[in-house]
């Protein structure tokens, strides 16, 4: 007899590289930012985040959100069998050397994401955590690990990359081993209002 195997509960990750987004702009608009706004203290450690961004802050940004946040986003919902979603916000990072975010999901949110300006992988990659507890049942040392059995996954901070993922998986983001801050814009969405 063959069994037949159904996935359920899966946390996707999408993942894909930008290169039409004019991240030499979004990076001054940043810094300007940040001059002008205090920021928020909610996972960075070290680094300064953003109060929500507005529309029409800076045409770049509109950009992202308008032909590649909204596209993909809603290119992911539909895989999943979501119905449409909205933008509940969108911020920046400025992560400057020996800084991080610590682990954390973002409750509300049906997909976060965030979408890297200027980095790489030396300056902090994202990891994903696995929360169902499995890590109490399966075996502790596995040579073949696989999307099955695996606790952790990690992703490579990289300029133009795009990481879309479930509100409620957990994730932080490794210290910046360099001289040079790691800038991101990161985003939630959620169900319509």
């Amino acid at each position: 007899m063959a069994l037949h195997s159904e996935l359920w509960f899966p946390s996707v990750i999408w993942s894909g590289m930008m290169h039409s987004v004019d991240n030499i702009d979004i990076a001054k608009f940043a810094y300007r930012r940040k001059k002008e706004d205090k920021g928020v203290v909610i996972s960075n450690y070290g680094g300064w985040q953003s109060s929500s961004l507005t529309v029409s802050e800076n045409l770049s940004v509109d950009y992202l959100i308008r032909e590649i946040l909204d596209t993909e986003v809603d290119n992911c919902r539909r895989q999943v069998g979501l119905p449409p979603l909205e933008l509940y916000n969108i911020w920046i990072n400025i992560n400057p050397p020996n800084s991080y975010n610590q682990l954390h999901n973002h409750v509300g949110a049906v997909f976060s994401g965030v979408y890297y300006v200027s980095a790489d992988e030396n300056q902090g990659n994202i990891q994903f955590e696995r929360s169902d507890g499995a890590e109490y049942h399966l075996p502790l040392e596995n040579e073949n690990l696989t999307y099955y059995n695996a606790t952790r996954s990690t992703y490579k901070a990289k300029t133009g990359g795009l990481y879309i993922f479930p509100g409620w998986l957990k994730h932080s983001v490794q210290g910046n081993a360099t001289p040079k801050d790691r800038i991101s814009v990161s985003f939630n969405y959620g169900e319509k209002k």
